[in-house]
């Protein structure tokens, strides 16, 4: 795993690794995991996707156990209000947020402090379909002029920093239709709701190897 760092500027004093699931380790980290993880493991047929589920979610228990200071054994998972995964807290305490992302060779886990909130996702960029077909049903119109030079990297930067930000809202991918992004720079971003049902973000995008992208995103404030 490799700490990509505080998310520069954030207040909330976030924190994310990346994870190589091409690697050895599945084994290992198969006692990690939960009887529930390991029958959704079970499940996948391919067993280079069931490897890197294992590695994937291994990688968070590992980082979150690191982060709480227990071991990855006794921690506990629930789901909050809005199905999102949370922590449960042992005895009361607060717990810190987090979110698992990964897509083929690659994840990403983010970490908050108590109180906070994150998001992330990486997506592998892929071709051979109409990705302005696809932005035309899904994104903003003002998202959609943007795309025509941008190529599919373009529409997946887009789909990551959406995909993250419902993370943070809780919304679901049903609510990605309602996500507008603003570019601000060629690392950062805004993203808001447009109905306001959530409140507005920050965005970061982050490097994790080349044919990837992938978003941070916090609250403002």
């Amino acid at each position: 795993m490799t700490p990509l760092g505080p998310h520069p500027a954030d207040a909330h004093g976030v924190r994310v690794w990346r994870v190589r699931l091409d690697r050895a380790g599945a084994p290992r980290g198969w006692r990690l995991l939960s009887g529930a993880e390991r029958e959704r493991a079970l499940a996948f047929a391919d067993p280079a996707e069931r490897r890197r589920y294992v590695v994937a979610h291994a990688a968070l228990r590992t980082v979150l156990a690191g982060v709480c200071g227990v071991p990855a054994g006794r921690l506990g998972f629930g789901r909050d209000d809005s199905g999102r995964p949370c922590l449960l807290s042992p005895g009361g305490r607060p717990v810190p947020d987090f979110n698992l992302s990964h897509s083929d060779a690659w994840a990403l886990v983010a970490v908050a402090p108590p109180g906070a909130r994150v998001g992330v996702d990486v997506e592998r960029v892929r071709d051979g379909f109409d990705h302005l077909e696809m932005a035309r049903r899904f994104y903003q119109p003002e998202e959609v002029a943007r795309l025509p030079s941008a190529g599919p990297e373009g529409f997946f930067r887009l789909w990551t920093a959406k995909e993250a930000y419902v993370k943070v809202s809780g919304a679901g991918l049903a609510g990605m239709s309602d996500v507008l992004v603003r570019e601000r720079s060629a690392t950062h971003a805004t993203v808001l709701s447009r109905s306001a049902r959530s409140p507005e973000c920050r965005v970061r995008w982050l490097d994790v190897a080349p044919g990837y992208t992938a978003a941070l995103v916090t609250p403002l404030g």
